[in-house]
């Protein structure tokens, strides 16, 4: 196996689940697939994302809203 596959399956093993709250912008709109399971109330989100810590987590979620609006 080449260090590269190695590395990616390290990563993937050390993938932990990590709920962050993210403000909704108020032009958000759903369109195409939503890759993380949330719940949306009012303007926060609660996004449940896999990631390899927290911090890594919340900018993938803000990430997400960002780039749908």
């Amino acid at each position: 196996m080449t260090d590269t596959i190695q590395q990616v399956l390290d990563r993937i093993r050390g993938l932990k689940q990590f709920v962050v709250r993210v403000p909704v912008p108020k032009e958000f709109r759903f369109t195409g697939a939503v890759p993380f399971d949330m719940e949306i109330v009012g303007s926060v989100a609660m996004v449940t994302v896999w990631a390899a810590d927290q911090t890594e987590a919340q900018q993938r979620a803000k990430k997400f809203f960002q780039s749908t609006t």
